[in-house]
């Protein structure tokens, strides 16, 4: 069954109506759209599949395609399986982004970068809605290497500060911990929980607040938003999958490319003032420093 959908209205699948089901939630990615990322061939060649070059404007399209699919089986939900697999599954999601892309990027000017929220349910159904983002130099989206102390590259080079914390509460993995869907209220409770104690000054700009989560066993298992990277027996690690926490895109990236190892990190090697590396499958790499909540 292959169909898709932009907006929230039903849409017609082979000859009937399809409209949303019954799970309670959703198989989520968040992408970033970007005219500049067209003219990346390393874009194009983590965008497409089988090693084919087409442009994309779509950052990192077919790893998020691949972690929406690892989801859709281990939640056994085969239509959705079926409508993104493959090399036509595939070309149905980007001509899916693109046409909303096209249709929403233009309205108010000329095309600007936007964060895609794309979710696909039980049975298959793609909506999306999406969100400006600032403009990023390429550096900022496929870094060659990562520096042994981000803060030392300014402002400048890295629009992209982010002040960390960790969350005081341990968190259970599970499904919706290993697998990004739109039941993230493990994530929210972080996030609101570390917010509400910042001045409003520095809450105003809440994106760039950033929250640890961390399991049970004090390990730390991931970013609220990001991935986080930290500086470990002289070379980058991230949080293992086996931890607990989403195997983001920008994750999979760093190390298929060599820029950090798998290492787990423990609550209690993390130092106040500590600078480390995050990521972000909409808004690439920036750098941010521990801040220790009293």
């Amino acid at each position: 069954m292959v169909f898709t959908q932009l907006k929230d209205e039903n849409v017609v699948a082979n000859g009937a109506y399809v409209t949303h089901g019954a799970p309670g939630f959703e198989i989520l990615s968040s992408i970033r759209a970007d005219t500049l990322l067209a003219s990346s061939p390393k874009n194009a060649l983590l965008s497409d599949h089988d090693g084919a070059m087409e442009p994309s404007s779509f950052y990192m399209l077919r790893y998020h395609r691949d972690r929406m699919l690892h989801a859709a089986e281990d939640l056994g939900w085969a239509d959705t399986c079926d409508t993104i697999a493959g090399p036509s599954g595939l070309g149905l999601l980007r001509q899916v982004l693109l046409s909303y892309f096209v249709s929403e990027s233009g309205r108010y000017g000329p095309p600007k970068p936007l964060k895609l929220r794309v979710t696909i349910d039980f049975t298959g159904y793609i909506s999306i809605t999406s969100t400006p983002l600032p403009p990023l130099h390429p550096s900022s989206l496929f870094p060659l290497l990562l520096s042994s102390l981000p803060a030392s590259i300014g402002r400048a080079s890295s629009p992209q500060s982010w002040r960390v914390t960790i969350y005081p509460i341990s968190v259970s993995p599970s499904l919706f911990t290993r697998h990004k869907t739109t039941e993230r209220s493990v994530y929210n409770e972080a996030r609101s929980f570390i917010l509400k104690r910042l001045p409003d000054a520095d809450r105003a700009d809440s994106l760039l607040n950033e929250v640890l989560v961390v399991n049970q066993d004090d390990e730390v298992m991931e970013g609220s938003i990001t991935t986080p990277y930290f500086w470990r027996g002289n070379r980058w690690v991230t949080p293992p999958a086996a931890a607990g926490g989403h195997t983001g895109t920008t994750r999979r990236y760093a190390l298929e490319a060599g820029l950090c190892v798998e290492e787990t990190v423990m609550r209690d090697s993390i130092e106040p003032g500590e600078s480390i590396w995050l990521s972000n499958g909409a808004r690439g790499w920036g750098w941010g420093v521990v801040e220790m909540q009293e």
